[in-house]
């Protein structure tokens, strides 16, 4: 199944810090994206981009085993926010070539996880679970030092 309930999953934590600019607390910002449509992605999608922001790399999913490990790291619970946090990039979900989902993805700390849009806003947002950070911890070790 894409998500489990109850308090065994935990939202994934970056442990590398970045100097804070302002004191900030994290909180929900909005709620998660429904399990229906989570299950409806991971029932039928049959493609998977993700842009970054400041990294020359992309990542291009076309096979179901790998599309459901993508989602497998997305959390039931809704991911906590502080108004600074910035989106390192951003995932689009096809069903036969057609944007089904789309999502900014965070990865600092307070920020871990995809704030989903909805008719082109931000509309729901999910926590990453640890094997999701893990997943983009390994993509991110693939890019040299000095282009990071």
């Amino acid at each position: 199944m894409l998500c489990t309930c109850g308090s065994a999953e935990k939202p994934a934590e970056v442990v590398e810090e970045k100097p804070a600019t302002s004191v900030a607390t994290s909180s929900p910002a909005y709620e998660s994206l429904s399990f229906d449509r989570l299950k409806h992605i991971y029932e039928n999608a049959t493609y998977m981009d993700a842009t970054f922001y400041d990294l020359p790399i992309s990542i291009n999913q076309n096979e179901t085993a790998q599309i459901q490990t993508t989602l497998a790291g997305i959390g039931s619970q809704p991911m906590a926010y502080r108004p600074d946090c910035k989106p390192i990039g951003h995932i689009w979900f096809q069903i036969n070539g057609k944007n089904v989902e789309e999502a900014d993805i965070y990865f600092e700390k307070g920020c871990v996880g995809y704030v989903w849009y909805d008719a082109g806003k931000p509309a729901f947002s999910n926590a990453m679970t640890e094997d999701g950070a893990r997943f983009y911890l390994n993509i991110m070790s693939q890019v040299p030092e000095d282009l990071r």
